[in-house]
């Protein structure tokens, strides 16, 4: 867990520096961390892209419903009457996988900006203004170098292909 939180840290605020944005915590659910975000977009267009997260939340209380209620050969009951956080943990990973929909063909990014400007014109209107202030296309990769500079760059991890052993 400790380092996909570094590396989420990692990218927002490369992302942050790379398109001059801030990035802010925003409490999910309460007692646990928060997550990060881009300071300024409205609570409402994120819950407007956000519809898995509650087709996760509706599959898992049904999920935990069954849990407490699940009997073996006997009819007694076959776990105790409360879901711990581990069994939680683990119908949640469940849910996630029963909810995940099937992989979508790929579309060209240009195609999939116009459908999700529309959308959210369409859905929202008065975040219009917003969407349309975004920029039509990514800002070109700046590389960053020198005294500050971390010392690692954000080019994607690829396995090496050549047979080695692990020593």
């Amino acid at each position: 867990m400790a380092a996909s939180t570094l590396y989420n840290e990692i990218v927002m605020a490369e992302a942050c520096e790379a398109l001059a944005l801030a990035s802010e915590p925003r409490t999910v659910t309460a007692g646990r961390r928060p997550v990060m975000e881009v300071a300024g977009v409205p609570h409402e267009l994120i819950g407007w892209t956000s519809r898995r997260s509650e087709q996760i939340a509706v599959c898992l209380t049904e999920l935990e419903r069954e849990y407490v209620s699940a009997v073996d050969d006997d009819g007694e009951p076959r776990f105790l009457p409360v879901v711990s956080e581990r069994a939680r943990a683990k119908l949640n990973r469940i849910a996630a996988k029963m909810t995940r929909p099937p992989k979508q063909k790929a579309r060209p990014l240009a195609q999939l900006r116009a459908w999700w400007k529309a959308s959210a014109i369409l859905t929202f209107g008065v975040a219009a203004d917003v969407i349309n202030s975004l920029p039509s296309t990514p800002a070109p990769q700046r590389r960053r170098s020198g005294p500050g500079s971390p010392p690692w760059s954000m080019s994607p991890w690829r396995p090496s292909t050549s047979p080695r052993r692990c020593s």
